[in-house]
């Protein structure tokens, strides 16, 4: 189980990074917004498909991670 709990973990930790980032990065877009508001919407859409495929990632990992965890439990078992 314990390679599991690492995985969560990890996944974990992860999802916090990049939100942090992503929040920095609007954070620091807004600052430029006033001076060419077209790039930053392109930044901004750029950071949406980040986003999107990241999630998409992370979901796809989660589920792995489950399937680990209930082969984990099986093989104890």
């Amino acid at each position: 189980m314990a390679t599991t709990g690492v995985g969560f973990r990890w996944l974990d930790i992860l999802e916090k990074e990049f939100d942090k980032a992503c929040v920095e990065l609007d954070t620091s877009l807004v600052e430029l917004e006033t001076e060419d508001p077209e790039v930053v919407f392109s930044a901004r859409q750029k950071i949406t498909t980040l986003s999107s495929c990241f999630a998409q990632l992370t979901h796809k990992a989660l589920t792995i991670f489950q399937s680990s965890a209930k082969l984990e439990t099986l093989l104890v078992n």
